[in-house]
């Protein structure tokens, strides 16, 4: 008799393609990937190309050797480089790669460290720019968090385009994603408010090379205030009511404000743009999750596809 045991966790239900949850998983990997080519183009390939805080912090405040320090410095923009390359090759691997494999297991882990890794020094640069940055250095962990928490969450929820993990553990990553998002778009509200001289700088610098409307500094001011408050507001709304219409803000104005980098600067700055990402990324893979799971509620489908009819045939053969 041909009989297959019964899945009795929500793990054995979760096969490898079967997943309702890969959109948000194979979006968050392409925020990652995304973020890792930015930042290596931000410091070893680019002509806007720079020493990160960890090389200052090295050099200038623990007076480390300028070569130690660059070479750390590179060493880490690079490996995180090659990490956004591993990513790739594992997604795809474990996307075409039986569970059952011996295989498997070490694919997932070299792309839980390759996550790992992207979020560890994102962390290490926000660290390092908090403790040197003049100008509101005691907001650079919440700016950066949606940077440092999106490869932390696609390591804890995301093995290839499709997850293999629980539920819970998918909803754990959307919660670290959620409260990222939300301290990002509040950092940036409140540096909005307060009229942040770079951000003033990127409305005059393009409309200047754009629209040629002939904004004013005074204007420009007057318009982040109003984008600092909606931006605090949404925040709120996002991370207390879950509300898709502030995620869909998100999106498109994390979007527009990491593209302002190339209208301000000239297609040469895309790292900049690449860098920052995540911030219309982030509330992008919330709102998959959500909408996903609202749909599928509404729908009456289970959150977890359910198994193949071949397994009932399988099942309850009686040869």
């Amino acid at each position: 008799m041909n009989e297959t045991t019964p899945p009795t966790t929500t793990d054995d239900c979760v096969s490898n393609g079967n997943s309702t949850a890969w959109p948000m998983a194979v979006c968050l990997r392409v925020v990652v990937v995304l973020q890792c080519l930015g930042l290596g183009g931000r410091y070893l390939f680019s002509s806007f190309e720079m020493e990160s805080d960890v090389y200052g912090w090295l050099y200038f405040d623990c007076s480390w050797s300028e070569s130690l320090a660059q070479s750390i410095d590179n060493a880490g923009a690079l490996l995180t480089l090659i990490s956004g390359g591993f990513l790739c090759v594992t997604g795809w691997l474990m996307w075409k790669m039986p569970a059952e494999s011996r295989w498997f297991g070490v694919v997932k882990n070299l792309d839980q460290a390759a996550a790992g890794w992207s979020g560890l020094w994102m962390l290490l640069i926000a660290t390092a720019h908090m403790m040197r940055a003049a100008v509101f250095a005691e907001l650079s962990l919440p700016e950066h968090a949606v940077r440092i928490v999106a490869p932390l969450a696609l390591a804890v929820c995301g093995v290839g385009a499709a997850p293999s993990s629980s539920a819970g553990r998918t909803r754990f990553a959307v919660m670290m994603l959620t409260v990222a998002a939300s301290f990002t778009f509040a950092a940036h509200g409140y540096k909005a408010y307060a009229c942040y001289a770079p951000f003033t700088d990127l409305i005059l610098l393009s409309d200047m090379q754009w629209t040629d409307i002939g904004i004013t500094q005074a204007t420009a001011e007057k318009v982040l205030v109003v984008i600092g408050v909606v931006d605090i507001l949404v925040a709120v709304a996002l991370l207390v009511f879950r509300s898709n219409a502030a995620a869909f803000y998100m999106v498109v104005w994390g979007l527009v404000t990491a593209a302002s980098r190339m209208t301000a600067l000239g297609i040469d700055a895309w790292p900049e743009s690449l860098i920052r990402i995540a911030n219309g990324g982030v509330p992008l893979v919330i709102l998959i999750h959500w909408s996903w799971n609202r749909t599928a509620k509404h729908s009456g489908q289970p959150r977890f596809a359910e198994q193949p009819r071949s397994y009932a045939k399988q099942s309850f053969d009686p040869s």
